[in-house]
Protein backbone atom coordinates (compact mmCIF):
# COMPACT_ATOMS: atom_id res chain seq x y z
CA UNK A 1 0.00 0.00 0.00
CA UNK A 2 1.55 3.09 -0.81
CA UNK A 3 0.20 7.11 -0.72
CA UNK A 4 -0.64 8.98 -3.94
CA UNK A 5 -0.28 12.33 -4.36
CA UNK A 6 -2.69 14.71 -2.66
CA UNK A 7 -4.77 13.40 0.31
CA UNK A 8 -6.54 10.75 -0.99
CA UNK A 9 -4.88 7.29 0.08
CA UNK A 10 -5.06 3.68 -1.19
CA UNK A 11 -7.21 1.31 1.00
CA UNK A 12 -7.77 -1.13 -2.12
CA UNK A 13 -9.73 -4.42 -2.32
CA UNK A 14 -9.20 -5.01 -6.48
CA UNK A 15 -5.91 -6.76 -5.72
CA UNK A 16 -6.21 -8.63 -2.43
CA UNK A 17 -3.86 -11.17 -3.23
CA UNK A 18 -0.86 -9.06 -3.28
CA UNK A 19 -1.90 -7.03 -0.28
CA UNK A 20 -2.29 -10.12 1.39
CA UNK A 21 1.40 -10.98 0.21
CA UNK A 22 2.44 -7.89 1.28
CA UNK A 23 1.28 -8.16 4.76
CA UNK A 24 2.38 -12.23 5.45
CA UNK A 25 6.02 -10.92 3.84
CA UNK A 26 6.25 -8.22 6.65
CA UNK A 27 7.08 -8.23 10.32
CA UNK A 28 5.32 -5.89 12.00
CA UNK A 29 5.51 -3.82 15.90
CA UNK A 30 2.15 -4.14 16.70
CA UNK A 31 -1.33 -5.46 15.07
CA UNK A 32 -4.44 -3.97 16.05
CA UNK A 33 -7.26 -5.99 15.68
CA UNK A 34 -10.75 -4.00 15.23
CA UNK A 35 -11.58 -1.48 12.55
CA UNK A 36 -13.84 1.06 14.97
CA UNK A 37 -12.60 4.52 16.04
CA UNK A 38 -10.81 3.09 19.06
CA UNK A 39 -8.70 0.66 16.71
CA UNK A 40 -8.12 3.54 13.82
CA UNK A 41 -7.20 5.92 16.52
CA UNK A 42 -4.74 3.68 18.52
CA UNK A 43 -3.36 2.99 14.95
CA UNK A 44 -2.82 6.30 14.22
CA UNK A 45 -0.90 7.15 17.88
CA UNK A 46 1.07 4.05 17.29
CA UNK A 47 2.08 4.62 13.63
CA UNK A 48 2.93 8.32 14.59
CA UNK A 49 5.59 6.99 17.19
CA UNK A 50 7.38 4.95 14.34
CA UNK A 51 6.27 1.35 15.24
CA UNK A 52 5.38 -0.29 12.10
CA UNK A 53 1.52 -1.15 12.30
CA UNK A 54 -0.74 -2.87 10.69
CA UNK A 55 -4.87 -2.29 11.37
CA UNK A 56 -7.06 -6.13 10.72
CA UNK A 57 -11.01 -5.81 10.41
CA UNK A 58 -13.43 -8.66 10.21
CA UNK A 59 -16.13 -6.73 8.04
CA UNK A 60 -16.26 -3.11 6.70
CA UNK A 61 -14.52 -0.29 8.52
CA UNK A 62 -16.40 1.29 11.25
CA UNK A 63 -19.02 -1.21 10.85
CA UNK A 64 -20.40 -1.99 14.89
CA UNK A 65 -19.87 0.64 17.70
CA UNK A 66 -18.68 3.23 15.27
CA UNK A 67 -21.46 2.85 12.42
CA UNK A 68 -23.64 5.46 14.36
CA UNK A 69 -23.42 8.56 12.46
CA UNK A 70 -23.83 11.74 14.18
CA UNK A 71 -23.23 10.37 17.51
CA UNK A 72 -23.77 12.51 20.08
CA UNK A 73 -21.20 12.67 22.65
CA UNK A 74 -22.76 12.68 26.08
CA UNK A 75 -26.44 10.40 26.47
CA UNK A 76 -26.62 11.62 29.93
CA UNK A 77 -24.93 15.35 30.28
CA UNK A 78 -25.60 18.57 27.84
CA UNK A 79 -22.32 20.75 27.03
CA UNK A 80 -23.08 22.52 30.38
CA UNK A 81 -22.76 19.98 32.71
CA UNK A 82 -19.19 19.40 31.46
CA UNK A 83 -16.11 20.26 33.21
CA UNK A 84 -13.65 22.48 31.97
CA UNK A 85 -11.20 19.94 30.60
CA UNK A 86 -13.99 18.57 28.55
CA UNK A 87 -15.20 21.38 27.42
CA UNK A 88 -11.17 21.93 25.97
CA UNK A 89 -11.32 18.85 24.77
CA UNK A 90 -14.34 19.43 22.60
CA UNK A 91 -13.24 22.32 21.37
CA UNK A 92 -10.08 20.94 20.51
CA UNK A 93 -12.48 18.22 18.27
CA UNK A 94 -14.16 20.63 16.68
CA UNK A 95 -11.05 22.63 15.44
CA UNK A 96 -9.56 19.14 13.77
CA UNK A 97 -12.50 17.39 12.49
CA UNK A 98 -13.80 20.00 10.55
CA UNK A 99 -17.24 19.27 8.61
CA UNK A 100 -16.98 15.98 10.38
CA UNK A 101 -18.05 17.97 13.86
CA UNK A 102 -20.61 20.33 14.58
CA UNK A 103 -21.83 22.30 17.75
CA UNK A 104 -25.65 22.89 17.90
CA UNK A 105 -27.77 25.13 19.57
CA UNK A 106 -30.81 22.60 20.97
CA UNK A 107 -33.47 22.25 23.67
CA UNK A 108 -33.06 20.46 26.82
CA UNK A 109 -36.63 19.03 28.28
CA UNK A 110 -36.87 17.54 31.52
CA UNK A 111 -40.48 16.01 31.53
CA UNK A 112 -42.20 16.54 34.85
CA UNK A 113 -44.43 13.08 34.33
CA UNK A 114 -42.42 11.12 36.31
CA UNK A 115 -41.94 9.11 39.66
CA UNK A 116 -40.93 12.02 42.26
CA UNK A 117 -38.91 10.64 45.07
CA UNK A 118 -36.35 12.10 47.49
CA UNK A 119 -33.41 11.05 45.90
CA UNK A 120 -34.43 11.58 42.12
CA UNK A 121 -35.36 14.99 43.28
CA UNK A 122 -31.89 15.43 44.96
CA UNK A 123 -30.68 14.77 41.53
CA UNK A 124 -32.64 16.58 39.56
CA UNK A 125 -32.47 20.30 41.22
CA UNK A 126 -28.88 21.49 39.60
CA UNK A 127 -30.40 20.98 36.34
CA UNK A 128 -33.34 22.87 37.39
CA UNK A 129 -31.00 25.65 38.16
CA UNK A 130 -27.98 25.70 35.27
CA UNK A 131 -27.94 28.35 33.29
CA UNK A 132 -26.35 28.30 29.70
CA UNK A 133 -22.70 29.12 30.32
CA UNK A 134 -20.01 29.53 27.92
CA UNK A 135 -21.98 27.97 24.69
CA UNK A 136 -20.20 28.13 21.54
CA UNK A 137 -22.90 28.85 19.66
CA UNK A 138 -26.43 30.84 19.69
CA UNK A 139 -29.30 29.96 21.96
CA UNK A 140 -32.15 28.20 19.81
CA UNK A 141 -34.60 31.12 19.19
CA UNK A 142 -38.00 30.15 20.30
CA UNK A 143 -41.37 31.53 19.29
CA UNK A 144 -43.85 32.25 22.13
CA UNK A 145 -46.11 29.11 21.24
CA UNK A 146 -43.16 26.87 20.96
CA UNK A 147 -42.21 27.89 24.42
CA UNK A 148 -45.68 27.50 26.12
CA UNK A 149 -45.83 23.81 24.25
CA UNK A 150 -42.37 23.21 26.05
CA UNK A 151 -42.67 24.46 29.09
CA UNK A 152 -46.03 22.98 29.33
CA UNK A 153 -44.84 19.10 29.31
CA UNK A 154 -41.78 20.38 31.97
CA UNK A 155 -38.63 22.20 32.41
CA UNK A 156 -36.91 24.04 29.43
CA UNK A 157 -33.43 24.68 29.25
CA UNK A 158 -31.43 25.99 26.65
CA UNK A 159 -28.08 24.04 25.81
CA UNK A 160 -25.84 22.94 22.93
CA UNK A 161 -25.03 19.09 21.87
CA UNK A 162 -21.63 18.14 20.04
CA UNK A 163 -22.44 15.88 17.30
CA UNK A 164 -19.63 13.93 15.66
CA UNK A 165 -19.53 12.01 12.57
CA UNK A 166 -17.74 9.37 13.97
CA UNK A 167 -17.74 6.83 10.79
CA UNK A 168 -16.07 9.49 8.95
CA UNK A 169 -13.54 9.92 11.43
CA UNK A 170 -12.78 6.45 11.85
CA UNK A 171 -12.28 6.18 8.14
CA UNK A 172 -9.98 9.11 7.88
CA UNK A 173 -7.90 7.95 11.08
CA UNK A 174 -7.14 4.72 9.06
CA UNK A 175 -6.36 6.78 5.53
CA UNK A 176 -4.44 8.71 7.63
CA UNK A 177 -2.27 6.37 9.54
CA UNK A 178 -1.80 4.36 5.93
CA UNK A 179 -0.35 7.95 4.37
CA UNK A 180 2.21 7.42 7.46
CA UNK A 181 3.21 3.98 6.40
CA UNK A 182 0.87 1.96 8.77
CA UNK A 183 -1.00 -1.08 6.81
CA UNK A 184 -4.46 -1.79 7.23
CA UNK A 185 -7.08 -4.51 5.54
CA UNK A 186 -10.51 -5.15 5.86
CA UNK A 187 -12.46 -8.13 5.56
CA UNK A 188 -9.83 -10.72 7.33
CA UNK A 189 -10.50 -12.11 10.83
CA UNK A 190 -7.86 -12.65 13.93
CA UNK A 191 -8.78 -16.69 15.26
CA UNK A 192 -5.76 -17.35 17.34
CA UNK A 193 -2.46 -15.86 18.37
CA UNK A 194 1.04 -17.96 18.17
CA UNK A 195 3.44 -17.23 21.15
CA UNK A 196 6.78 -18.91 21.88
CA UNK A 197 7.18 -18.96 25.61
CA UNK A 198 5.87 -15.47 26.70
CA UNK A 199 6.78 -13.99 23.91
CA UNK A 200 3.60 -13.64 20.58
CA UNK A 201 5.49 -14.27 17.51
CA UNK A 202 2.24 -14.14 15.01
CA UNK A 203 -1.40 -14.17 15.06
CA UNK A 204 -3.34 -16.67 12.49
CA UNK A 205 -6.01 -14.94 10.12
CA UNK A 206 -8.98 -15.91 8.01
CA UNK A 207 -9.67 -13.83 4.72
CA UNK A 208 -13.53 -13.40 4.96
CA UNK A 209 -13.60 -13.28 1.23
CA UNK A 210 -11.73 -16.58 0.33
CA UNK A 211 -11.62 -18.57 3.24
CA UNK A 212 -7.49 -18.72 3.54
CA UNK A 213 -5.57 -19.16 6.93
CA UNK A 214 -2.64 -17.42 6.93
CA UNK A 215 0.01 -16.19 9.61
CA UNK A 216 0.92 -12.73 9.62
CA UNK A 217 4.18 -12.05 12.41
CA UNK A 218 3.91 -9.66 14.94
CA UNK A 219 5.50 -8.57 18.28
CA UNK A 220 2.33 -7.19 20.00
CA UNK A 221 -1.41 -7.32 19.90
CA UNK A 222 -4.12 -4.84 20.99
CA UNK A 223 -7.22 -6.12 20.76
CA UNK A 224 -9.36 -3.56 20.01
CA UNK A 225 -12.89 -5.65 18.81
CA UNK A 226 -15.12 -3.70 21.25
CA UNK A 227 -18.07 -6.75 22.32
CA UNK A 228 -15.94 -9.29 20.78
CA UNK A 229 -12.81 -8.35 22.73
CA UNK A 230 -13.97 -10.79 25.66
CA UNK A 231 -13.26 -13.92 23.13
CA UNK A 232 -9.63 -13.41 22.79
CA UNK A 233 -9.11 -12.01 26.24
CA UNK A 234 -10.61 -14.95 28.34
CA UNK A 235 -8.70 -17.46 25.68
CA UNK A 236 -5.51 -15.84 26.58
CA UNK A 237 -5.99 -15.12 30.82
CA UNK A 238 -7.99 -17.34 32.73
CA UNK A 239 -9.78 -14.56 34.34
CA UNK A 240 -12.61 -13.99 32.59
CA UNK A 241 -13.66 -10.56 31.20
CA UNK A 242 -17.30 -9.54 31.14
CA UNK A 243 -18.68 -6.39 29.45
CA UNK A 244 -21.38 -4.76 29.56
CA UNK A 245 -23.22 -3.83 26.15
CA UNK A 246 -26.04 -1.31 25.28
CA UNK A 247 -27.62 -0.80 22.17
CA UNK A 248 -28.27 2.02 19.86
CA UNK A 249 -31.74 3.01 18.22
CA UNK A 250 -31.26 5.39 15.30
CA UNK A 251 -34.11 6.34 13.03
CA UNK A 252 -35.19 8.96 10.24
CA UNK A 253 -38.26 10.61 10.08
CA UNK A 254 -39.13 12.41 6.83
CA UNK A 255 -40.09 16.01 7.40
CA UNK A 256 -43.58 15.26 5.97
CA UNK A 257 -43.86 13.19 9.41
CA UNK A 258 -42.04 15.54 11.37
CA UNK A 259 -40.13 19.22 11.16
CA UNK A 260 -38.04 20.80 13.72
CA UNK A 261 -35.41 23.14 13.11
CA UNK A 262 -33.38 22.42 16.29
CA UNK A 263 -32.21 19.63 18.01
CA UNK A 264 -34.00 18.69 21.36
CA UNK A 265 -33.16 16.30 23.96
CA UNK A 266 -35.92 14.75 25.99
CA UNK A 267 -35.43 13.01 29.48
CA UNK A 268 -36.92 11.34 32.07
CA UNK A 269 -40.95 11.78 31.14
CA UNK A 270 -43.24 8.26 30.50
CA UNK A 271 -40.16 7.18 28.39
CA UNK A 272 -37.43 6.22 31.01
CA UNK A 273 -34.42 6.55 28.40
CA UNK A 274 -33.21 9.95 26.61
CA UNK A 275 -34.81 10.63 23.18
CA UNK A 276 -32.56 12.82 21.08
CA UNK A 277 -34.13 14.64 17.88
CA UNK A 278 -31.55 16.03 15.61
CA UNK A 279 -32.91 17.68 12.11
CA UNK A 280 -30.89 16.82 8.96
CA UNK A 281 -31.43 17.86 5.11
CA UNK A 282 -33.44 15.05 4.61
CA UNK A 283 -35.57 14.35 8.08
CA UNK A 284 -35.18 14.16 11.58
CA UNK A 285 -32.65 11.51 13.12
CA UNK A 286 -34.29 10.42 16.26
CA UNK A 287 -32.04 8.50 18.75
CA UNK A 288 -32.25 6.81 21.92
CA UNK A 289 -29.96 3.83 24.02
CA UNK A 290 -31.36 1.14 26.13
CA UNK A 291 -29.35 -1.90 27.56
CA UNK A 292 -28.81 -4.93 25.40
CA UNK A 293 -30.35 -6.89 28.69
CA UNK A 294 -33.67 -5.19 27.49
CA UNK A 295 -35.08 -7.86 25.30
CA UNK A 296 -37.09 -5.42 22.98
CA UNK A 297 -37.34 -5.23 19.34
CA UNK A 298 -36.64 -2.41 17.12
CA UNK A 299 -40.24 -1.81 16.43
CA UNK A 300 -41.04 -2.10 20.41
CA UNK A 301 -38.53 0.69 20.50
CA UNK A 302 -39.82 2.67 18.22
CA UNK A 303 -43.02 2.57 19.24
CA UNK A 304 -42.26 3.41 22.87
CA UNK A 305 -40.25 6.58 21.75
CA UNK A 306 -42.94 7.62 19.22
CA UNK A 307 -45.44 7.88 21.87
CA UNK A 308 -42.74 9.84 23.87
CA UNK A 309 -42.28 12.33 21.08
CA UNK A 310 -46.47 12.47 20.28
CA UNK A 311 -46.41 13.58 24.13
CA UNK A 312 -44.30 16.45 23.87
CA UNK A 313 -45.33 17.50 20.63
CA UNK A 314 -48.99 16.30 20.17
CA UNK A 315 -49.64 18.41 16.81
CA UNK A 316 -47.68 14.93 15.69
CA UNK A 317 -48.72 12.06 14.80
CA UNK A 318 -46.26 9.45 13.68
CA UNK A 319 -46.97 6.76 11.27
CA UNK A 320 -44.08 4.49 11.64
CA UNK A 321 -44.39 2.86 8.06
CA UNK A 322 -43.11 6.24 7.04
CA UNK A 323 -39.89 5.97 9.37
CA UNK A 324 -36.55 4.91 8.12
CA UNK A 325 -34.85 2.35 10.72
CA UNK A 326 -30.67 2.28 10.50
CA UNK A 327 -29.27 -0.80 11.58
CA UNK A 328 -29.10 -1.37 15.60
CA UNK A 329 -25.45 -1.18 16.82
CA UNK A 330 -24.05 -2.67 19.96
CA UNK A 331 -21.13 -0.92 22.23
CA UNK A 332 -19.73 -1.13 25.42
CA UNK A 333 -21.33 0.63 28.11
CA UNK A 334 -18.46 1.85 29.40
CA UNK A 335 -18.44 4.16 32.63
CA UNK A 336 -16.55 6.81 31.12
CA UNK A 337 -16.15 9.29 33.67
CA UNK A 338 -15.32 7.27 36.48
CA UNK A 339 -12.63 4.88 34.19
CA UNK A 340 -11.86 6.90 31.55
CA UNK A 341 -8.84 5.63 30.34
CA UNK A 342 -9.76 1.50 31.06
CA UNK A 343 -7.68 -1.62 29.25
CA UNK A 344 -6.71 -4.81 30.44
CA UNK A 345 -3.60 -7.27 29.89
CA UNK A 346 -4.56 -10.57 28.43
CA UNK A 347 -1.11 -11.18 28.46
CA UNK A 348 2.42 -9.93 28.57
CA UNK A 349 2.14 -8.97 24.83
CA UNK A 350 -1.45 -8.73 24.16
CA UNK A 351 -3.51 -5.60 25.31
CA UNK A 352 -7.41 -5.68 25.44
CA UNK A 353 -9.12 -2.25 25.46
CA UNK A 354 -12.50 -1.15 25.72
CA UNK A 355 -12.45 2.21 24.45
CA UNK A 356 -13.70 5.44 25.67
CA UNK A 357 -16.51 8.13 25.49
CA UNK A 358 -15.95 9.92 22.17
CA UNK A 359 -14.28 13.14 23.53
CA UNK A 360 -11.43 11.40 24.92
CA UNK A 361 -10.77 9.20 22.37
CA UNK A 362 -7.47 10.80 21.56
CA UNK A 363 -6.10 10.72 24.66
CA UNK A 364 -7.02 7.11 25.16
CA UNK A 365 -5.22 6.18 22.25
CA UNK A 366 -1.99 7.90 23.45
CA UNK A 367 -2.50 6.24 26.93
CA UNK A 368 -2.33 3.04 25.07
CA UNK A 369 0.36 4.72 22.66
CA UNK A 370 2.68 4.83 26.51
CA UNK A 371 1.79 1.26 27.05
CA UNK A 372 2.93 -0.47 24.30
CA UNK A 373 5.94 2.01 23.94
CA UNK A 374 7.23 1.48 27.43
CA UNK A 375 7.13 -2.17 27.04
CA UNK A 376 9.28 -2.18 23.91
CA UNK A 377 11.45 0.15 25.61
CA UNK A 378 11.92 -2.08 28.48
CA UNK A 379 11.88 -4.95 25.93
CA UNK A 380 14.39 -3.73 23.69
CA UNK A 381 16.07 0.04 24.35
CA UNK A 382 14.37 1.32 21.74
CA UNK A 383 13.10 4.54 22.19
CA UNK A 384 9.81 6.00 20.24
CA UNK A 385 8.61 9.81 19.53
CA UNK A 386 6.08 10.90 21.41
CA UNK A 387 3.01 10.59 19.74
CA UNK A 388 1.27 14.20 19.05
CA UNK A 389 -2.12 13.02 18.76
CA UNK A 390 -3.53 15.84 20.01
CA UNK A 391 -2.44 18.61 17.71
CA UNK A 392 -2.37 16.42 14.55
CA UNK A 393 -5.11 17.58 11.98
CA UNK A 394 -6.38 13.93 10.95
CA UNK A 395 -8.94 15.49 8.17
CA UNK A 396 -8.71 18.66 5.70
CA UNK A 397 -11.26 20.66 4.39
CA UNK A 398 -10.80 20.21 0.50
CA UNK A 399 -13.89 22.92 -0.54
CA UNK A 400 -12.85 25.56 -3.13
CA UNK A 401 -14.80 28.55 -3.70
CA UNK A 402 -16.00 28.50 -6.95
CA UNK A 403 -18.11 31.66 -8.59
CA UNK A 404 -21.39 30.86 -9.27
CA UNK A 405 -21.30 27.42 -9.62
CA UNK A 406 -24.18 25.57 -11.34
CA UNK A 407 -26.43 22.93 -9.80
CA UNK A 408 -24.12 20.01 -10.98
CA UNK A 409 -21.02 21.66 -9.92
CA UNK A 410 -22.37 22.31 -6.70
CA UNK A 411 -23.31 18.80 -6.25
CA UNK A 412 -19.29 18.01 -6.95
CA UNK A 413 -18.13 20.48 -4.91
CA UNK A 414 -20.09 18.83 -2.09
CA UNK A 415 -19.16 14.99 -2.93
CA UNK A 416 -15.09 16.49 -2.56
CA UNK A 417 -15.52 17.77 0.63
CA UNK A 418 -18.02 14.84 1.79
CA UNK A 419 -14.68 12.24 0.58
CA UNK A 420 -11.96 14.34 1.07
CA UNK A 421 -11.23 14.28 -2.61
CA UNK A 422 -8.60 16.43 -4.02
CA UNK A 423 -9.15 18.36 -7.20
CA UNK A 424 -6.58 15.95 -9.33
CA UNK A 425 -8.07 12.97 -7.79
CA UNK A 426 -11.32 14.17 -8.81
CA UNK A 427 -10.52 14.79 -12.05
CA UNK A 428 -8.56 11.13 -12.58
CA UNK A 429 -11.93 9.42 -11.41
CA UNK A 430 -13.95 11.35 -13.39
CA UNK A 431 -12.33 10.44 -16.31
CA UNK A 432 -12.77 6.87 -15.38
CA UNK A 433 -16.48 7.15 -14.91
CA UNK A 434 -16.94 8.94 -18.31
CA UNK A 435 -15.28 5.65 -19.74
CA UNK A 436 -17.65 3.28 -17.77
CA UNK A 437 -20.73 5.06 -18.37
CA UNK A 438 -22.03 3.39 -21.69
CA UNK A 439 -21.10 0.00 -19.83
CA UNK A 440 -22.23 0.51 -16.27
CA UNK A 441 -25.48 3.25 -16.41
CA UNK A 442 -24.96 4.51 -12.90
CA UNK A 443 -25.67 7.98 -12.01
CA UNK A 444 -22.50 9.60 -12.10
CA UNK A 445 -22.42 10.92 -8.93
CA UNK A 446 -23.28 7.78 -7.54
CA UNK A 447 -20.33 6.55 -10.07
CA UNK A 448 -17.97 8.39 -8.91
CA UNK A 449 -19.01 8.21 -4.72
CA UNK A 450 -18.96 3.97 -5.58
CA UNK A 451 -15.09 3.90 -7.28
CA UNK A 452 -13.80 6.46 -4.64
CA UNK A 453 -14.79 4.11 -2.16
CA UNK A 454 -13.58 1.07 -3.71
CA UNK A 455 -10.67 2.22 -4.50
CA UNK A 456 -9.54 4.41 -1.09
CA UNK A 457 -11.59 3.54 1.29
CA UNK A 458 -11.62 -0.83 1.16
CA UNK A 459 -15.16 -0.65 0.49
CA UNK A 460 -15.41 -4.76 -0.82
CA UNK A 461 -19.87 -5.35 -1.10
CA UNK A 462 -22.44 -3.33 -2.69
CA UNK A 463 -24.25 -3.91 1.06
CA UNK A 464 -21.39 -1.62 2.69
CA UNK A 465 -21.39 0.94 0.19
CA UNK A 466 -24.97 1.49 0.31
CA UNK A 467 -24.66 1.37 4.40
CA UNK A 468 -22.02 4.12 4.23
CA UNK A 469 -23.62 6.27 2.19
CA UNK A 470 -26.47 6.11 4.80
CA UNK A 471 -24.29 6.81 8.02
CA UNK A 472 -21.98 9.30 6.69
CA UNK A 473 -24.97 11.44 6.70
CA UNK A 474 -25.94 11.27 3.15
CA UNK A 475 -29.78 10.23 3.91
CA UNK A 476 -29.70 9.56 0.08
CA UNK A 477 -31.96 6.03 0.31
CA UNK A 478 -33.56 6.80 -2.93
CA UNK A 479 -31.50 4.27 -5.26
CA UNK A 480 -33.51 2.65 -7.76
CA UNK A 481 -33.06 -1.03 -7.97
CA UNK A 482 -32.36 -1.88 -11.50
CA UNK A 483 -29.09 0.76 -10.20
CA UNK A 484 -28.30 -1.43 -7.28
CA UNK A 485 -27.98 -4.32 -10.10
CA UNK A 486 -25.58 -2.13 -12.21
CA UNK A 487 -23.86 -1.44 -8.65
CA UNK A 488 -23.35 -5.62 -8.58
CA UNK A 489 -22.31 -6.24 -12.22
CA UNK A 490 -19.55 -2.95 -11.78
CA UNK A 491 -18.38 -4.84 -8.40
CA UNK A 492 -18.16 -7.93 -10.22
CA UNK A 493 -16.32 -6.49 -12.78
CA UNK A 494 -13.91 -4.60 -10.92
CA UNK A 495 -13.26 -6.75 -7.86
CA UNK A 496 -13.21 -9.92 -9.87
CA UNK A 497 -16.06 -11.63 -8.12
CA UNK A 498 -16.34 -15.53 -8.77
CA UNK A 499 -19.71 -16.84 -9.30
CA UNK A 500 -20.81 -17.35 -6.23
CA UNK A 501 -19.64 -14.17 -4.53
CA UNK A 502 -21.76 -12.45 -6.75
CA UNK A 503 -25.34 -14.28 -5.81
CA UNK A 504 -24.17 -14.70 -2.62
CA UNK A 505 -24.13 -10.55 -2.03
CA UNK A 506 -26.48 -10.04 -4.63
CA UNK A 507 -29.08 -11.91 -2.34
CA UNK A 508 -27.05 -10.07 0.93
CA UNK A 509 -28.14 -6.67 -1.18
CA UNK A 510 -31.59 -7.83 -1.74
CA UNK A 511 -32.19 -8.61 1.58
CA UNK A 512 -30.73 -5.08 2.84
CA UNK A 513 -33.06 -3.22 0.89
CA UNK A 514 -36.27 -5.33 1.38
CA UNK A 515 -35.59 -5.25 5.31
CA UNK A 516 -35.70 -1.00 4.54
CA UNK A 517 -38.24 -1.15 2.67
CA UNK A 518 -36.74 0.08 -0.37
CA UNK A 519 -36.76 -2.31 -3.23
CA UNK A 520 -40.42 -1.63 -3.62
CA UNK A 521 -40.56 -0.95 -7.55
Amino acid sequence: MESKEGIAVKLTNTNREETMRQLLETSYDVIVIGGGLTGASILFDLQMRGLKTLLIEKNDYASGASESFDLLVYDKNTYQTLPKQKKQELYQLNQNLGRAFQFLPAIELIAAEIPVTSEITKKLRPLFKKRAIDKPVASVKLSLTQKQQFEAVGTLIHTTVPVIDTARVTIDLIKASVALNADAINYVMVTDVNRLGDDLCSVFVEDQVTGEINVIHTKKVVNATGLDSPELHNRIQKKPLTLTPRKKYQWLVPKSELTINFPVIIKQGLYSYTVTLIPRDQGVLVSTVRPSGAILSTKAVLLEVKAEIERVLPEITLDINHVFTFKTTSEVDTDAEKTPFNFYRSSHNVLTVTGSSISNYRQYAEKIGDEVTKQFKSESAILYEQSNTKTRIVSADVLKEWTKPSKDEAKVLQLMNRYQIDQLHFERLSRDVYRLLDDYPIPRHLFIELLYTIEFEGVYKASDFIQRRLRLGVFDYSIQGPIILQIIRFMEYRLAWTKEERSYYEREVNQFMTERRLLGF
